[in-house]
């Protein structure tokens, strides 16, 4: 037993420090993305990112910053900005909810009710 534990600490081991070693660029293009086209530096200059940071990743947050601004689009927050938006959401939830608990209260009763004898 001592052995299979010995065993698998050094594959685990081994594991840890072969994967650790071993990078990956192909999201990139290029080995560290040092490969831009001239196409991509204009689009970089247009939106005011930096020479240094210019790459279709920089290009595309850009992009969505500026397209879907952060009150609207994916990301939306859960609560409402009205008031009435707000009262509305408590007011579905306390229904839902508060039908669930009563259904639970009432099934609860008849339970206690129909003992058996």
């Amino acid at each position: 037993m001592k052995k299979q534990t010995v065993f698998i600490g050094i594959a685990a081991g081994l594991l840890v420090v072969l994967s650790s070693q071993q990078a990956s660029y192909a999201q990139y293009g290029g080995v560290g993305g040092s490969e831009v086209s001239e196409q991509t530096l204009n689009r970089c200059q247009e939106l005011g990112i930096s020479r240094a940071q210019c790459n279709d990743s920089t290009i595309l947050q850009r992009e969505r910053v500026i397209w879907f601004p952060q009150d609207k689009g994916s990301g939306t927050a859960l609560f409402a900005s009205e008031t009435g938006q707000m009262v509305i959401l408590i007011g579905a939830l306390g229904a839902i909810f508060g039908g669930v608990a009563g259904g639970f209260f009432v099934m609860g009763r008849k339970a206690q009710q129909e003992k058996p004898a």
